[in-house]
């Protein structure tokens, strides 16, 4: 249910066969030595640098650098409309305002992951060969 009272049925997509997420409302934003947007009850984690573009504007961003994550937080409160992760392991998000969030997968470290529902978990493996690593 949404801030004005609305309500948004959740989706579940499936891209290149390895992803499968409940779109919907971010329910918030936490940043510690990662950025973890909440979407009802999965947590996306972003461990690396990645692009966030909004209102015609392109930032690159990085969870080490907590003082530039500023632009990061105007995707609260918003929803999440469309995930998808590239054959290369680029995770891709798009929100209803038009936003989009861009995470390359990392040579040396987990760029990424997304924890839920339930036990469910899925991480970006490092390197550049696009493999996840996925626990049901």
């Amino acid at each position: 249910m949404r801030s004005d009272g609305s309500r948004s049925e959740g989706k579940v997509i499936r891209a290149d066969g390895s992803l499968d997420l409940t779109l919907g409302e971010v329910n918030f934003i936490r940043i510690d030595h990662q950025a973890r947007l909440q979407v009802g009850e999965v947590e996306i984690v972003i461990e690396s640098p990645f692009k966030l573009r909004a209102e015609g504007t392109e930032y690159g961003l990085d969870p080490g650098e907590r003082g530039g994550l500023g632009p990061l937080l105007a995707l609260w409160p918003d929803e999440l409309t469309m995930a998808s992760v590239g054959s290369d392991g680029t995770l891709c998000l798009t929100f209803g305002t038009g936003a989009s969030l861009t995470v390359p997968p990392d040579p040396h470290y987990e760029a990424w992951q997304i924890a839920g529902p339930g036990t469910a978990l899925i991480v970006c493996v490092p390197g550049t060969e696009g493999q996840l690593a996925v626990w049901a």
